[in-house]
């Protein structure tokens, strides 16, 4: 029963409104058979005790031999009457369903079912007469129009049909404001120009509405302020980075000049790396056409050109819809998370998965435990020992904003080489 009952709240709607007013149809239907029905077989008692009455008068003065033709010539369409000096039926108890029947036609009737004809629609009876029986038969069957005759059943269908119709069109027009909510809150967080909900509808949505522009608004403000906040804290920091860098320089080739350098370059690395964290999603990239593939190609020659054993394996292109700076970021931290954490080979490809595309970023490392997978993608976090090291612990974040940004999503598995396989899931048509 829980498989029938539907999931959103326009069906389960529309199919309560349905099934109330179904129910009340057929029970008002019932209602009105059963008054039709009772009178429809008094009146149809009346007229034939009026017939047999009538045909009781006629055959009295008769001779006998004239008694059955005079009682015959009474009969109508719906009953045949005859005279018989012996009844045809014994004298018992009628059946319940012609019990009625058999009260309103006087103590002495005698009523059955004709045993040649179809059970429960033919009435065999006889009441008693001058000297003998009238005996009728009747095509009648005391149980009436049942509740699901031709008619009855294309009533009911009918009005389903046009229940299901309004139903449907009141229920979309209530509920349209919600799924422009839902879409709205769905949107947060990938759309960079936050969308204002219409307040209309009943009072109730209008005030979710509105309260949902509010939040929005503050959420838009928060992130923007932490994005300043950030990117001002980054210039601040760039520029006592530039003169370690300058002084720096007046130093003696040696050991501890490298490690200085290296300790720059490491720092301004993790500053560009937190700004990519912040604005991802949020930096009004448009969506367009671009090549996945080269993209995949790019990044393996630049890495091999550095000395490094990467290499993509797939097709030659594909190309989808894109934001495609934002794409070659969060795939150049993948490569380099790879290439950092990793053992060589590190392998590139795109995988078809019906109407998503996979990406997947493999090395032969010591990978990832399992349970602790889905810490890997917070921001900010670092794994001991398999993400040791240099870096602030946001390849892993940037990528997944990206997906998520994308209708898509991240999932890290275990690769063939024993490594860390990152797969990046990419829908083939722009959400």
């Amino acid at each position: 029963m829980r498989s029938l009952w539907p999931a959103s709240l326009a069906g389960r709607i529309t199919l309560l409104l349905l099934g109330g007013l179904m129910l009340l149809h057929i029970g008002s239907m019932w209602v009105h058979e059963r008054a039709l029905r009772g009178s429809e077989q008094g009146a149809r008692l009346e007229r034939m005790a009026d017939q047999l009455a009538a045909a009781r008068l006629a055959v009295a003065p008769l001779p006998e031999a004239a008694r059955d033709a005079a009682a015959h010539a009474i009969s109508r369409p719906g009953i045949e009457i005859h005279w018989d000096r012996v009844a045809p039926l014994p004298a018992r108890a009628p059946p319940d369903a012609l019990a009625e029947a058999a009260a309103r036609l006087g103590p002495d009737a005698r009523l059955s079912w004709d045993p040649k004809a179809e059970p429960g629609h033919r009435v065999l009876g006889a009441v008693p007469a001058e000297g003998g029986w009238i005996v009728f038969s009747a095509p009648w069957v005391t149980v009436g129009r049942g509740p699901l005759d031709h008619g009855a059943i294309s009533s009911m269908v009918a009005m389903a049909l046009g229940i299901a119709l309004v139903s449907i069109l009141v229920v979309r027009w209530i509920t349209g404001p919600l799924r422009r909510l839902a879409t709205a809150a769905d949107l947060i967080g990938r759309d960079p120009s936050p969308r204002p909900v219409p307040m209309e509808g009943p009072e109730e949505v209008r005030h979710a509405a509105a309260a949902f522009n509010a939040m929005q608004d503050r959420i838009g403000r928060l992130l923007e302020d932490r994005t300043e906040a950030l990117a001002a804290v980054s210039h601040d920091l760039r520029t006592p980075l530039s003169r370690l860098q300058l002084r720096v320089g007046f130093l003696p080739e040696g050991e501890d000049r490298a490690r200085m350098e290296a300790d720059i370059v490491e720092m301004e690395s993790m500053i560009a790396r937190t700004l990519d964290y912040i604005r991802e999603g949020r930096d009004a990239e448009p969506v367009r056409p671009a090549d996945l593939a080269a993209i995949l190609q790019t990044l393996a020659s630049d890495a091999a050109d550095q000395g490094h054993d990467v290499a993509y394996e797939g097709p030659g292109r594909v190309v989808l819809p894109l934001r495609r700076i934002a794409a070659k970021r969060a795939l150049s931290n993948l490569v380099d998370n790879a290439l950092r954490h990793g053992r060589p080979p590190v392998r590139l490809r795109i995988r078809e998965e019906g109407p998503m595309l996979a990406v997947e970023v493999s090395d032969s490392g010591a990978g990832i435990a399992e349970a602790d997978r889905a810490r890997a993608m917070a921001p900010f976090v670092q794994l001991d020992p398999a993400r040791s090291g240099s870096g602030v612990g946001l390849g892993l974040a940037i990528a997944q904003r990206f997906a998520q940004a994308s209708n898509g999503s991240l999932e890290l598995r275990e690769s063939r080489e024993g490594g860390l396989l990152a797969r990046l899931l990419l829908p083939r048509q722009a959400g």
